[in-house]
């Protein structure tokens, strides 16, 4: 699996504050099937800033502590960008941000406040070149009360990431059914863990899958973190599916029985 959305970097913002930190959270998601996480540091101008040098010299620090205790773990660059006025400018002279030095970059907003021009602002950026994947927006109480912008966006280009503790309720109930209903509803195409550490914010997706695939099968579910992550590592620009759009929660069948022979009962 693929973790698109990690904090990772010791020291670096709210994620762990020592390498020793860092470890637990890369044998942590080792142990549960995730082989390449991108190192999504907070980048958020005024709050958390850093070079691209700094990020490098980070990465390398951690790769060598992987290497060194024989983990099958990649770590790739990126940030986790608030959305800030200064976007554009952040964008087109900071290649470290985007998602591996793709064109793909990880924005987050406040959770209570959206930009009423954000259509607008986010469409020049797609214009531009650039392709979001706005970052967990379940857990985002202004998108939750304004489904048709965030509809519109994905229709328009842009990428949902939810989170995989949002499925399994870490977040609360409405993180939860919002979560499930962008699932149901197709516009979801990646999820990650948002992991900062190894105690509330674990790097876990497996059981996020199962949950995931009961809602929307198994296929579709195992693409949210290996297939889809993968395309945008690589700088392949993923098609809306044609079904993309709120339709009907009962729209999308559920089939336990291919999510039982892959990964066992889904009861714990």
């Amino acid at each position: 699996m693929i973790d698109l959305h990690c904090h990772i970097l010791p020291g670096v913002d709210d994620g762990p504050a020592t390498m020793a930190e860092a470890m637990q959270i890369c044998r942590t998601a080792v142990a549960d099937g995730i082989r390449t996480m991108v190192a999504t540091s907070h980048y958020k101008p005024g709050s958390f800033t850093w070079s691209a040098a700094e990020q490098q010299a980070s990465m390398d620090a951690v790769q060598r502590e992987i290497s060194a205790a024989n983990l099958p773990l990649t770590i790739l660059p990126g940030s986790e960008i608030a959305f800030c006025p200064e976007l554009p400018e952040l964008l087109n002279n900071g290649e470290h941000l985007t998602l591996n030095r793709s064109c793909y970059f990880l924005l987050e907003f406040r959770p209570q406040v959206v930009p009423a021009t954000i259509e607008r602002f986010l469409i020049t950026q797609i214009e531009d070149g650039f392709l979001p994947i706005i970052a967990h927006p379940e857990r985002n109480d202004w998108f939750a009360h304004h489904t048709d912008v965030l509809t519109a966006l994905v229709r328009r280009g842009a990428l949902l990431q939810i989170t995989a503790g949002s499925l399994l309720g870490d977040f609360g109930p409405q993180a939860r059914s919002f979560s499930q209903q962008l699932l149901r509803n197709n516009l979801v195409r990646i999820m990650a863990t948002d992991a900062h550490n190894c105690d509330d914010r674990p790097a876990l997706m497996t059981r996020a899958v199962r949950a995931a695939a009961e809602l929307i099968g198994i296929e579709q579910a195992t693409a949210l973190v290996t297939t889809n992550p993968q395309a945008v590592i690589n700088n392949i620009r993923l098609a809306l599916p044609e079904t993309a759009g709120y339709l009907t929660t009962e729209s999308v069948s559920r089939p336990t029985s291919w999510v039982r022979r892959l990964f066992g009962s889904t009861s714990s």
